[in-house]
């Protein structure tokens, strides 16, 4: 393995040492450590582990012959060009986690090129191939077992999307659990949410004596008066900003047939932003989607660079095969985020 360190960033990290006596090992152990987690991560060394057991404690209180439930994580975004554009395709990422623990994960990406007429497409087409390519590979890094209970987190859905989720790819991702599956007694249960990050609500401390706000404590989690009256909704802040207001998400669970309670939704889900391999500081989102994120962003440097889309090349035989593009390499396979 080979790790390529940018030679200013350390120029950098010496003149911080050299101005800020006070605190100079600090400083230089913080890029030390960041850069010794990405190596650790990039040789398959565990840097981080979601604790189930506390984020679910009711799943975990089961009787002694009922086996403990296998979970998998799944983040999914799809990034669109900048101008609205036929001429260049949307990228979408799924990302899924090894094991339960979220350690690691691997991910896929696709180009999608929109109908004619429109500028992009928003579903993730191929969504069904890839969950199902996820699964395997988890269930060969867990002695072929596959999980029990998916936890799918989608991002860059809109309000007006939500039907589309529910309509198409809710089922889309049950027909991978059915091919996937198809020698098992049981199918997985599913529990989905939509990751909202462009919201213009804003959440602060008032402190009533000098009159001066500060940003919410990690952790805080707001579910009542401003939220869906009966849909699990809630903004959780789940990371800390040294200038500014937090930019609280929005979380908003469309499918819960696992059953988790409100409070186990909220805790999983902060317990994910901390489970980062890049950094020991929470994320403002949960891990599989700040890697999905990533993927589909750096996804570009994959891809046969097209110009235009009389060049467009399949991944398949099916019928959309117009939606994507081959990768450049196609022996790259199990890419692991980041």
């Amino acid at each position: 393995m080979t790790q390529c360190v940018s030679a200013h960033k350390l120029i950098e990290q010496s003149n911080r040492k050299t101005k800020m006596p006070t605190s100079p090992v600090a400083l230089f152990d913080n890029y030390c450590e960041n850069l010794l987690r990405k190596i650790n991560y990039k040789m398959n060394g565990i840097n981080i582990q979601v604790n189930l057991k506390q984020a679910l404690s009711k799943q975990h209180q089961q009787p002694a012959n009922k086996q403990t439930p296998r979970i998998m994580f799944f983040g999914a975004d799809v990034i669109h060009p900048t101008n609205c554009t036929e001429r260049f395709p949307s990228i979408a990422a799924l990302v899924g986690s090894d094991d339960q623990l979220c350690t690691m994960s691997a991910s896929r990406i696709c180009k999608q090129w929109p109908d004619d007429g429109k500028c992009s497409i928003e579903c993730i087409v191929r969504l069904e191939d890839i969950v199902e390519e996820l699964l395997d590979y988890n269930c060969q890094l867990n002695q072929g077992q596959l999980p029990t209970q998916i936890v799918f987190f989608r991002d860059g859905v809109d309000d007006g999307q939500y039907s589309k989720v529910i309509n198409f790819e809710i089922p889309v991702i049950k027909n991978a659990f059915k091919a996937a599956y198809a020698n098992e007694k049981f199918t997985p249960l599913l529990t989905l949410f939509v990751v909202k990050k462009r919201h213009h609500t804003r959440f602060f401390m008032c402190d009533e004596r000098s009159q001066q706000t500060s940003n919410i404590p990690i952790g805080a989690c707001i579910d009542t008066t401003i939220v869906h009256p009966y849909q699990p909704t809630y903004y959780l802040n789940s990371h800390q900003v040294q200038t500014d207001v937090n930019h609280t998400l929005l979380y908003v669970c469309l499918l819960n047939e696992i059953g988790l309670s409100i409070d186990e939704l909220q805790l999983l889900t902060h317990y994910l932003c901390f489970t980062d391999p890049r950094s020991s500081a929470a994320k403002a989102i949960p891990s599989v989607v700040h890697q999905a994120d990533l993927a589909a962003l750096k996804a570009r440097d994959l891809f046969v660079d097209n110009n235009n889309n009389n060049e467009r090349s399949t991944v398949s035989s099916g019928g959309n095969d117009k939606y994507y593009i081959s990768l450049e390499n196609p022996t790259i396979q199990n890419i692991t985020c980041p």
